[in-house]
C-alpha cells in the first residue's frame, strides 16, 4: 500500500490567468493532478475533497510569482521534479510551477500563518511627479498615525476601519516619466488583511493622481510568514 506525502509548490500566475478566480484556480489545478495521472488523497467523510491548502487569495487582475499551495498526493514515488514536469505540462500559459519541496509533517500551514504579502504598484505618473514629491508623498502616508477608509464588512455594511496598522512598509522603486513604480508589504492573512481594492484608493489619494485605480498594475512577489519580527517565505 502506498503512502502519502505532502508536496509544498510555489506557482506563477499571469498573463490571462489574473483575470481567473481563486475557485477557478482550484479547479484547474484538480484537472491538471487528474490529466497528469498523479493522485491526489481525499479527505474521508460524507463529503470527501482533495487535500489541497492555499495561501491567501489573490484578488483578480493581480499577477503574482509568489503563490502556494500544498498538496497531498498518493504518488509516493513521484518526487519534484517529476511532479511539476508532469502538471506544468497540463497548465495553461500564465500558469506554472516554479519550486516543490516535500514536507516532512512539522512546517507551518500556509493558511493560518501567512502574514505578508510583498506588492509592486505600477502608477501611470499622468502628472509628471519627480522622485522628491513622490518619495515626500509615501513617507507622509507611512508615517500617518491612521489612515482611515471605509469598506464593507462580512455582514455587507459600509464601516470605517483604520488600514495604517495593516501596511509594514512602503517605498518607490522607480520612477520615470510614464510611470511610478510603488514598493509595499502588506497584511496578507487570515487574522489580518488588507485588501489590494481597499489599499490602492488611499495610495492614489495620498500621491494626488486622480485615475481609475483599475489603470494601476498589480503585481503579488512572494508570501510571508513572520518568526520573531523576521519574514521569511514559506520554504
Amino acid at each position: 500500500m502506498l503512502m502519502s506525502k505532502i508536496m509544498r509548490i510555489k506557482f506563477i500566475k499571469n498573463e490571462d490567468m489574473i483575470y481567473i478566480s481563486h475557485l477557478d484556480v482550484q479547479r484547474l489545478l484538480q484537472r491538471a493532478f487528474r490529466r497528469a495521472e498523479v493522485e491526489l488523497s481525499f479527505s474521508k467523510g460524507f463529503n470527501p475533497h482533495p487535500k489541497m491548502s492555499y495561501g491567501n487569495a489573490l484578488a483578480l487582475g493581480v499577477e503574482s510569482y509568489g503563490e502556494y499551495v500544498d498538496i497531498e498526493i498518493e504518488n509516493e514515488d513521484i518526487n519534484c521534479e517529476e511532479l511539476m514536469e508532469k502538471i506544468n505540462k497540463q497548465l495553461p500559459e500564465g500558469m506554472k510551477f516554479i519550486k516543490c519541496i516535500e514536507l516532512k509533517g512539522d512546517e507551518k500551514a500556509l493558511a493560518s500563518h501567512i502574514v505578508y504579502g510583498d506588492y509592486i504598484f505600477t502608477v501611470p505618473n499622468v502628472i509628471n511627479l519627480n522622485k522628491d514629491e513622490i518619495s515626500k508623498k509615501l513617507l507622509e502616508m507611512i508615517n500617518s498615525e491612521t489612515i482611515m477608509t471605509s469598506k464593507r464588512n462580512k455582514k455587507k455594511k459600509i464601516v470605517e476601519v483604520d488600514i495604517r496598522p495593516l501596511i509594514k512598509t512602503l517605498s518607490l522603486m522607480e520612477l520615470n516619466d510614464k510611470e511610478i513604480k510603488i514598493s509595499s508589504i502588506l497584511a496578507t492573512g487570515s487574522k489580518q488583511n488588507l485588501n489590494t481594492n481597499v489599499f490602492l484608493p488611499k495610495l492614489l489619494e495620498f500621491i494626488g493622481i486622480d485615475i481609475d485605480p483599475l489603470d494601476v498594475d498589480i503585481r503579488r512577489n512572494d508570501l510571508y510568514f513572520e518568526e520573531e519580527g523576521v519574514l521569511i517565505t514559506p520554504f
